[in-house]
């Protein structure tokens, strides 16, 4: 957006014409159902975006991708609906289409069948493509795997729309993870032979979940499988293809300390070579301007990672070099909505840096710049943990949670607050008392206990009882009132709603 507003700027006197502001997608306006109803009657497919306010990921898309002219004008062909996470209701949408991060994208036909989900961080050219696509063929994305599965090829859109949908923003439950990669790996082989990009996709999302599946194992030093061995032979092959790699960056960056950990289980050999080619390729990535500002800064972040996963150290002039790059960065001058994306892509360098100091400071810095202030006070809150600053961790906690807008969004700070008060403080019953029983209070309402908010909940749950058991006979009390303040929560809910039985669980070990 700052390329048009710089463009206002002409030589004193001079008549200059008043620039035409960016291009807006033209969001439906009334709610989901009506969406929908709409989209019945156009023969329109709908494109559901789920964001919030605060999100930074969002701010990046809102500013790279949805002020684009070819994907603006792509969503005309759709009933384009923009559904806040903290809106009324939004929770319980967000559970019917099975969406939780901020922000995903997904395309469902008027049936409300998902055709298509589209994740952030790829190629800025990409998105409008990815529309195209989705309209060209609404077969809905499980259908058409479950065909590669069995060994059908797939034609051109089929093998496009498996390749980029967003897969690591489905939810699939552990043991159907390995199981995924597998077919991932299949459907990749029944891709024309002429796509070389798109079966280069799937084998690194296969490889993405193939390692997930083994995390843990992996973390006990067990050896790989002989299925993720197969992946990373797929992904080892694909390394001496950097074109490949280079324009599918984002889902590159889905490998992470599990994949890393399984290549460094067959030698410290392989681990170099698999590390040198690989951040070559983030090199090369860096400086393409095909990809958002944002998304270049988090190749930095992740040849770090690598060099600690794969070599067990990060070298001494990688490291100059991501300080110099991180420094950049920071120093130049953003559009509010793109500064957001890039501090957040700046994060996990000073974390891999071992400058948290330094990242306190920042963020300190960056709350004169922002109007959602109390998101960088949750991170300000645990930087602040992490460096024993243990007051100022729950005061920045404290502020994140007072500061805090929306119904969704206080809860979640709100549990990070209390959260931080049972670690940091936990012989101040009163305080986390009084805390839990405001925390709770914004689940008094309609349609709360749904998505992201179940899954605090169920945290929260958890978190109390260990507090507890800690000094069971000190504390029941405490858990008593909280149990009895959220049965009056549950009374306001309809019987037989799924919340119903949610709020009910809550604390019932402890009753």
């Amino acid at each position: 957006m700052l390329s048009w507003l710089l463009a206002a700027c002409g030589q004193r006197g001079a008549e200059v014409a008043a620039p035409a502001p960016p291009p807006a997608i033209e969001w439906f306006h009334g709610d989901v159902n009506q969406a929908f109803a709409a989209a019945a009657e156009q023969g329109k497919p709908v494109l559901l975006y789920w964001g919030a306010s605060w999100c930074p990921p969002c701010h990046q898309l809102l500013a790279t991708v949805f002020s684009r002219p070819d994907f603006v004008a792509k969503t005309k062909l759709f009933v384009p609906v923009h559904l806040d996470g903290d809106e009324p209701g939004a929770q319980k949408w967000a559970e019917t289409f099975k969406v939780t991060g901020y922000p995903t994208m997904v395309i469902l036909d008027a049936q409300r069948v998902e055709q298509l989900r589209i994740a952030g961080g790829m190629d800025l050219e990409q998105y409008a493509t990815l529309l195209d696509t989705a309209l060209g063929d609404l077969q809905p994305v499980a259908t058409l795997l479950d065909a590669a599965a069995t060994g059908q090829p797939l034609q051109p859109e089929g093998c496009r729309r498996l390749a980029y949908n967003a897969w690591i923003l489905d939810e699939f439950p552990e043991p159907q993870l390995s199981m995924l990669a597998t077919r991932l790996a299949a459907a990749a082989a029944q891709c024309p032979a002429d796509m070389p990009a798109e079966r280069a996709r799937l084998v690194l999302v296969a490889a993405y979940f193939a390692a997930t599946a083994e995390g843990d194992a992996l973390l006990k030093k067990r050896a790989p499988s002989e299925a993720l061995r197969a992946r990373i032979i797929d992904v080892d092959a694909l390394l001496d293809q950097p074109p490949l790699l280079t324009a599918n960056l984002d889902a590159l960056g889905y490998l992470d300390e599990d994949f890393f950990i399984a290549v460094k289980a067959g030698g410290a050999e392989q681990a170099q070579r698999f590390y040198t080619r690989y951040a070559a390729i983030m090199e090369v990535a860096f400086s393409d301007t095909h990809f958002a500002e944002a998304d270049r800064l988090y190749t930095v972040a992740s040849k770090l990672a690598a060099a600690q996963a794969l070599l067990g150290h990060i070298p001494a002039p990688l490291q100059k070099e991501a300080r110099a790059r991180l420094d950049a960065a920071i120093a130049t001058s953003h559009t509010p909505y793109v500064r957001s994306g890039i501090i957040n892509a700046a994060l996990p360098i000073y974390e891999l840096l071992d400058m948290n100091a330094a990242a306190y400071t920042q963020l300190q810095q960056e709350l004169a710049k922002t109007e959602y202030g109390y998101y960088y006070k949750a991170d300000l809150a645990a930087l602040a943990e992490e460096l024993k600053k243990n007051d100022e961790a729950i005061e920045w906690s404290r502020q994140a949670y007072e500061e805090s807008k929306g119904v969704a969004t206080r809860f979640q700070w709100g549990s990070l607050y209390l959260n931080r008060l049972l670690r940091l403080k936990p012989t101040d019953t009163v305080l986390i008392e009084k805390v839990a029983m405001q925390v709770l209070g914004e689940l008094d309402g309609s349609d709360r206990i749904y998505r992201r908010t179940v899954t605090r909940l169920t945290a929260l749950d958890a978190a109390l009882l260990k507090w507890s058991a800690a000094q069971p006979k000190q504390r029941a009390a405490v858990l008593q009132a909280l149990r009895v303040r959220m049965q009056q929560i549950c009374g306001g809910i309809p019987d037989g709603d799924a919340a119903q039985a949610r709020c009910a669980g809550f604390l019932a070990k402890a009753a």
